[in-house]
């Protein structure tokens, strides 16, 4: 009787979890970055694309820029989006679906400033394949006027380098009051950051 109820468990486990799927840190086609912190359960991101070229300034004519944060919740998960610094004027809730291991949905009720000339995103749901995996835990941006890179977790370390205020750094791990992050600028950099010198979630 204790073999079949336990089987019985396990069955039931397995009916569960069965067609839930995992969504992956990385990046994803046409300007979708994305990291999942299974220990705290959020999903943060950062969503930028541009269309067009004005040959004046030799820079894009439209962008499409926004910052994601949610709390995942399965299938189907309801997500925050905004302009990075502008958080309590910009931000739009939508959701996301993750269809399969390699493959994401995100649609939002409206579109943000700039995003109707590069990507509707309130039109339909947009789909979004993943094209590298990373083991990204939080992406975050820069809150503060300037943040000091540091070779190891001190203030002794700091080096020259430093982010601006809204900068995205995509985080590996994240110790004490330090995070290991990523900056993909110019040049890649890889380095100890402040805690206290990012958004919060």
């Amino acid at each position: 009787m204790k073999k079949i109820i336990i089987a019985f468990y396990f069955l039931l486990f397995s009916n569960i979890t069965l067609g839930q799927h995992i969504l992956k840190s990385g990046e994803y086609d046409n300007g979708l970055r994305l990291a999942y912190d299974c220990q705290s359960n959020k999903i943060t991101g950062y969503y930028e694309n541009f269309t067009g070229w004005n040959e004046d300034t030799k820079t894009p004519r439209f962008s499409c820029i926004f910052y994601i944060e949610g709390d995942f919740s399965g299938q189907k998960t309801t997500i925050r989006t905004y302009f990075p610094e502008d958080k309590n004027e910009d931000t739009i809730e939508g959701y996301m679906e993750v269809v399969n291991e390699e493959t994401i949905n995100i649609k939002l009720p409206e579109d943000h400033g700039g995003c109707w000339n590069v990507q509707h995103f309130a039109d339909k749901p947009e789909a979004f394949k993943l094209e590298k995996n990373f083991n990204w835990i939080q992406i975050r941006y820069v809150n503060t006027t300037k943040s000091y890179f540091h070779k190891e977790q001190s203030n002794d370390k700091k080096l020259k380098s430093y982010l601006i205020k809204g900068d995205i750094v995509f985080i590996e791990k994240i110790e004490n009051e330090w995070v290991f992050c990523s900056y993909f600028g110019k040049k890649t950099i890889k380095a100890w950051l402040k805690v206290s010198d990012l958004n919060k979630l």
